[in-house]
């Protein structure tokens, strides 16, 4: 049966542990924060080694779980077994070890009441083509760890920081995540650091995070595109300076710039017509969280301005092409004078 992961940590919190459960989907922290929580209930007495094993499916046969499965607890009213990764639920296959998944399947179809067994998957969907898959949907609790909605991500970040006993800022909640993507793995790590600079009762902002967070070189072209398009041009100028000592190509970054543009003109028209965020995303092919970004990015510009960027990028890209410039001196020309292109003085709520 598939059941929320609030509905499951309710029942824990009241003490109810099933006999198995499916934990699936690509949120590995959060699986591992549900398989310690199931655990910590199925041996309420305290872990120990006899009554608490793991096994990796890439490494060892899934039928040595099943057989600890079905061995007595010692001196201990439970035992807890873990089949992490099992990929017996997706079209995966291990080819370093030999499984008996018939052994599996039968476990599933009466298994043990003195044993909780877990099984993880690290992937976003089961093959609903196996038996397997269809006898756990019966006979287990499967639960789906879906990617967090932006929203959701947001409050993940939140109650993290507030779980650190510090306090986050708006615009250092979206940086973050801009900064660092939305792996919570990565996330919490940030924000432990973060917290802890911040003190007790402290707040990170803005600045706190660019001047911390850990970013990826994907991630510092991400934030060196968000300062181009909100005319923060001396960040900008600096940041593209960074990049281009790591290597960067010049021609790159205006390409980045060209399609955060094109995208930050699709949304700024068709949400215009009538079309919701989510609707235009699905049209453009970007994901909802990229459309919202540049629905932020764009609000002070009208698609009138949007568009006289657009052909002067598109000039850009002819005259470098064409040698009459060169792609540095080009990137460096178009952010220096992007303010007198946009047109500055557009309010706030340009439409």
């Amino acid at each position: 049966m598939v059941r929320s992961i609030r509905d499951v940590m309710q029942e824990l919190k009241k003490g109810i542990v099933q006999p198995v459960y499916l934990l699936y989907g690509m949120e590995a922290l959060l699986i591992d924060e549900m398989v310690t929580s199931i655990q910590q209930r199925a041996l309420p007495g305290g872990i120990d080694d006899f009554n608490s094993m793991k096994f990796h499916y890439d490494e060892q046969p899934v039928q040595l779980a099943v057989q600890e499965a079905e061995t007595l607890p010692f001196m201990s009213e439970r035992k807890f077994v873990l089949i992490h990764n099992c990929g017996a639920f997706t079209t995966a296959k291990s080819p370093r070890v030999d499984h008996n998944t018939d052994a599996l399947q039968a476990y599933l179809e009466n298994p043990a009441p003195y044993s909780t067994v877990v099984i993880t998957v690290g992937a976003e969907k089961l093959d609903e083509r196996k038996k397997l898959t269809k006898t756990a949907q019966k006979t287990a609790v499967v639960v789906p760890f879906q990617a967090l909605k932006e929203n959701e991500c947001r409050d993940w970040v939140i109650g993290e920081v507030k779980r650190q006993k510090a306090a986050i800022t708006g615009d250092g909640v979206n940086r973050l995540i801009l900064s660092v993507g939305t792996n919570l793995r990565l996330l919490r790590s940030e924000i432990e650091k973060l917290a802890l600079y911040a003190g007790e009762g402290g707040t990170i902002t803005e600045e706190v995070v660019d001047d911390l967070a850990t970013r990826t070189m994907e991630q510092n072209v991400f934030v060196f595109i968000d300062e181009v398009v909100r005319l923060r041009v001396d960040r900008a100028m600096r940041m593209m300076y960074d990049l281009l000592k790591n290597r960067e190509e010049p021609i790159k970054l205006l390409f980045l710039i060209t399609r955060q543009i094109r995208i930050m003109f699709q949304i700024k028209v068709q949400t215009g017509r009538g079309y919701t965020m989510q609707q235009v995303a699905q049209q453009i092919g970007v994901h909802p969280y990229a459309a919202k970004i540049a629905g932020e990015q764009g609000h002070s510009y009208t698609p009138k301005q949007l568009e006289r960027l657009l052909f002067e990028l598109a000039d850009l890209d002819y005259k470098i092409k064409t040698g009459q410039i060169g792609d540095r001196a080009a990137l460096e020309m178009f952010l220096l004078t992007l303010p007198q292109k946009a047109g500055r003085g557009a309010s706030a709520g340009a439409r």
